[in-house]
């Protein structure tokens, strides 16, 4: 036989399985016909429609969900369920614990918060809950503030040149450093090439990601890695690895030397001596030997490491071209800062997290139009009927679309507009609570939310004081962002910093 042969008697046995899998599991099929779908093929579906360059998935989404707020979307023999409705989506993560997505991260990044089976997220969130606690947010201003002031100087340079800077950079390593600096210690590798390493393989392992979800045969673990190594972005697994592993093996070595010593076990293991997560994770596996591993606190770290930079950096490039965009936005927003400031020109923590509603509704706003997190899947574990009495059955891939749900124009008057007034007290009153998706929703939603907000309102606040921002950019619509997990600008973001003593 010929390979043709072969490959037609392969792809009649795959389809006769197909047939043999559908007459096993017919309620489940005959409930998914109740939702639209797009016409599919042989093999792979309709996943053909989500073929070609990251940077246009956006349109090919908005192309799929035009004329439907519910799709059923076929990746190969899988189908998935898309929603774009805030309703919906927030009806089914509050019913669902299970994120799914095809098993595409775990090669990356293993087992953590964002990916376990619900059981093992209990445990990941029980032990990460006292890391996000109030008290632990005030310790991590400290670090916040620190990084935020070296960041406010770094632009000193820009800002004397009068010439505009693309801010991505400036903001990624902002990010870098706080999230390093609340996980790990402020000294640990600090602007180590293995964190830099580690650093520029996570942005880069974003496109091999999506790219398994685009395309349906590398949903096989065994095919993805041959991919991998054929587009020699193998190695981008050990550099995101490698980081965490060292300075957690680090941190377990000296805990240990710790216990050692004349301290008590009492005084080791306390609450109160944590200063850093990975204080609380390696605590936890002293405490729990069984059933926490250092295989698993390394996943965890991998998890928050890699979560967070991504989406804060985006989140806070985003926030300040849109100060530097909209001049009356950022006007209101110094003024508002500069009641707030002390002797020494920084803020409390107290004014940055309570008195500063404002500047949080323009972070609130930012994170609407362009959500750090654009796209969010779940998998149900039971029906789940819908407000029109549609029901989504059991063991269904759901993936809620929660940019399309945020850009809702039954929910903001002009959607696509950057407006901080869609978040005053009364806007955000009148708006039902399924439509705040930005971090999540349900028991999956995001444990960083505090964090993430009390990291950007900082940072922006000391900018503000300290620089008028402005950029040549004219106008900012939806033709000048892609999307892949996130929402990207095409044109990055391009700002002018001028020192506020010159404006005066």
């Amino acid at each position: 036989m010929n390979f043709i042969q072969i490959s037609a008697c392969i792809s009649v046995i795959i389809i006769l399985l197909s047939y043999i899998r559908k007459l096993k599991n017919r309620r489940f099929y005959k409930l998914l016909e109740q939702f639209p779908s797009h016409p599919s093929y042989p093999l792979i579906g309709n996943a053909h429609m989500l073929f070609g360059s990251v940077d246009d998935i956006l349109p090919k989404f908005e192309k799929i969900m035009k004329l439907n707020d519910r799709v059923v979307h076929w990746f190969g023999l899988i189908p998935c369920l898309f929603l774009k409705k805030h309703e919906d989506i927030a009806m089914t993560f509050n019913l669902s614990s299970d994120r799914d997505l095809l098993g595409t991260p775990d090669d990356w990044l293993g087992v953590g918060i964002l990916t376990a089976k619900y059981e093992e997220w209990k445990l990941s969130r029980k032990m990460f809950s006292p890391a996000f606690s109030s008290s632990m947010l005030l310790k991590y201003a400290e670090v916040f503030e620190k990084h935020s002031l070296e960041l406010v100087k770094n632009l000193k340079a820009a800002a004397n040149s009068g010439e505009e800077i693309n801010v991505w950079n400036c903001c990624t390593k902002f990010t870098v450093e706080t999230i390093m600096g609340t996980l790990f210690d402020d000294s640990i590798e600090r602007g180590g090439k293995m964190r830099e390493d580690f650093c520029i393989a996570v942005h880069d392992s974003i496109p091999c990601v999506i790219t398994r979800f685009q395309y349906p045969w590398l949903i096989s673990h065994h095919l993805n890695r041959i991919y991998l190594h054929i587009t020699r972005k193998i190695n981008l697994i050990h550099n995101i690895q490698t980081y965490p592993t060292t300075v957690l093996k680090r941190t377990i070595k000296d805990f240990q030397n710790l216990r050692r010593q004349s301290i008590t076990p009492d005084d080791v293991d306390s609450v109160g001596t944590s200063k850093t997560m990975i204080d609380f994770l390696v605590r936890y596996k002293f405490k729990n030997p069984s059933s926490f591993t250092e295989s698993r606190i390394r996943d965890e770290l991998l998890h928050i490491m890699a979560a967070a930079t991504e989406t804060s950096s985006l989140s806070l490039s985003f926030a300040l071209l849109m100060l530097a965009l909209h001049q009356d936005v950022q006007k209101k927003a110094y003024d508002e800062v500069s009641k707030f400031e002390t002797d020494d020109g920084t803020f409390t923590p107290n004014d940055v997290i309570n008195n500063m509603p404002y500047l949080e509704q323009c972070v609130k706003e930012t994170l609407r139009l362009y959500n750090p997190v654009a796209l969010m899947t779940r998998r149900i574990h039971k029906d789940i009927k819908l407000n029109d009495n549609a029901i989504i059955p059991a063991n269904t891939l759901v993936l809620g679309l929660t940019q399309f749900a945020n850009w809702d124009p039954d929910l903001y008057k002009n959607p696509e507009k950057f407006d901080p007034e869609n978040y005053s007290m009364e806007a955000e009153e009148a708006r039902p609570k399924t439509s705040r998706l930005s971090f999540g929703h349900g028991p999956r939603s995001c444990i960083g939310a505090k964090y993430a907000m009390l990291s950007i309102k900082m940072v922006i606040a000391l900018i503000l004081r300290k620089y008028h921002l402005s950029t040549s950019v004219k106008e900012f619509t939806k033709e000048h962002i892609k999307m892949d997990l996130s929402i990207r600008s095409k044109i990055g973001y391009p700002i002018k910093f001028t020192s506020r003593k010159e404006v005066h």
